[in-house]
């Protein structure tokens, strides 16, 4: 697996990680969960990542991680916005992820300028995350969103955080602003790890007189300054093919990016739905049906 230092964490991390929805959110096969991570980990994988507001999803990885937990760099959140909540909420996940710390921890899905103050204000979850750093319970933190990059450019400036986690595809570029315009680059400047999601857009970056092959969706994606992305996936097949392309990777041009850009634009509101403030879908009429190739529900 390719690796790239994550930022002011220093560490190597795979360029692709496992993420804790797909089937680890979603299905009530374990067995097939728990297959799911631990093919990850033998193909390579050292990014996993994880939320309690993913159903059983850190119940999966606790069963699994444990005999190689510290070979491995484990990721989950909280959203909850202030202090209490988030301490209750990290005691929890410690317990059903079955370890003592986390690599990264960090505040999740910022929504509004609103939530930002909210959670940096004296009774705030980053008091949390400050907390349990120096506690060294957790490493590292870093917060998440996906609704607009202005939200995620003031938490920069609240706190000196060590990860952004925040949407990379193909269609961010057809969106004003982009995250990859305006995140990567502040990010960058702070030394900040950076790890990409939405790649997919659970399937919505796909259609037939567009993108139509998880080929051009993932190197898009890691083809922009980044240090990872974050897949979840239903199957060990979707799984290893990701991982295939992963590890197959090379960057693509710039009149390739380009292309990839122009072939979303016409559907940018599905292949950004996870932006519904600010230019995303309207109605849900736009993402009942999804075009999705073979394995890749994502």
């Amino acid at each position: 697996m390719p690796k790239r230092t994550l930022g002011k964490t220093r560490y190597n991390v795979g360029i692709f990680s496992l993420g804790g929805q797909g089937a680890l959110e979603r299905h009530k096969d374990e067995e097939n969960c728990l297959k799911i991570i631990a093919r990850a980990y033998d193909l390579g994988v050292n990014y996993f990542d994880t939320s309690p507001i993913y159903g059983p999803s850190e119940d999966y990885y606790g069963k699994v991680l444990k005999s190689f937990r510290k070979n491995i760099f484990l990721a989950s959140k909280t959203d909850k916005r202030d202090k209490n909540g988030s301490l209750k909420e990290i005691e929890k996940s410690l317990n059903r992820l079955n370890t003592d710390y986390l690599d990264l921890w960090q505040i999740h899905h910022l929504d509004s300028m609103d939530e930002v103050d909210q959670v940096t204000n004296k009774n705030g979850a980053l008091q949390a995350l400050i907390e349990m750093k120096e506690q060294k319970v957790v490493k590292y933190l870093g917060f998440t969103g996906h609704e607009h990059p202005n939200i995620l450019l003031e938490m920069m400036k609240r706190y000196d955080f060590d990860t952004v986690l925040c949407p990379i595809n193909a269609c961010d570029r057809n969106m004003n602003p982009s995250f990859i315009d305006t995140i990567v680059p502040e990010a960058h400047k702070r030394n900040m790890g950076i790890i990409g999601m939405k790649v997919y857009s659970q399937g919505y970056i796909f259609n037939p007189k567009g993108i139509t092959t998880p080929w051009e969706a993932l190197n898009y994606s890691l083809s922009q300054d980044i240090h990872a992305i974050i897949v979840g996936c239903d199957n060990i097949a979707q799984l290893e093919e990701n991982i295939a392309l992963a590890k197959s990777f090379s960057t693509i041009s710039d009149t390739k990016k380009e292309e990839l850009e122009k072939k979303t634009k016409k559907y940018k509101n599905r292949a950004c739905f996870f932006r519904k403030e600010f230019g995303g879908y309207k109605s849900k009429d736009e993402l009942e049906k999804p075009y999705i190739t073979e394995n890749f529900k994502i």
